[in-house]
């Protein structure tokens, strides 16, 4: 993998690659330690959402949803649920913004063996185009957070 400084690149004429390698020079005593970033990591970081629109209820998450943007679409209350590990292995870390995007209340259930987080408990959308993220910080255990209620 070949260093290419930042000073390369230009705004229409260059990607990055996940192969490539950026030097970062950090100061330390005096002198200049050498560290690199990779462009996987530097594209991982920065991925775009895509939206994917969810109008069949109840719904369980899929690994399809991972860093998504659902718009939850339903002028009825409804319901989507966390599945375990065990059947849907999102790696930790994994993202699912969602939206209320219909008069329907919006919440979101935890699975069997699954801990779901909020504060106060919360785990309804608040109201319509209300927003909010699910993070999954373990392998059965995620935070909901946002324009929540309970």
């Amino acid at each position: 993998m070949a260093d290419i400084k930042i000073s390369a690149l230009t705004a229409k004429g260059a990607n990055i690659a996940t192969t490539d390698r950026f030097a970062i020079a950090e100061v330390g005593g005096g002198s200049f330690n050498s560290k690199h970033i990779t462009g996987s990591e530097i594209i991982d970081g920065v991925k775009l959402t895509t939206t994917r629109a969810v109008s069949s209820f109840p719904n369980t998450f899929s690994l399809a949803d991972a860093n998504k943007f659902l718009t939850l679409d339903s002028s009825s209350a409804n319901v989507c649920t966390i599945p375990p590990n065990s059947s849907v292995a999102f790696p930790t870390g994994t993202r699912i913004e969602i939206t209320q995007s219909n008069s329907g209340q919006s919440q979101v259930v935890a699975g069997s063996g699954v801990t779901l987080r909020a504060a106060g408990g919360a785990s309804k959308l608040s109201a319509q185009y209300a927003q909010a993220t699910l993070l999954k910080v373990a392998t059965d255990e995620w935070y909901l957070f946002g324009s929540i209620t309970t």
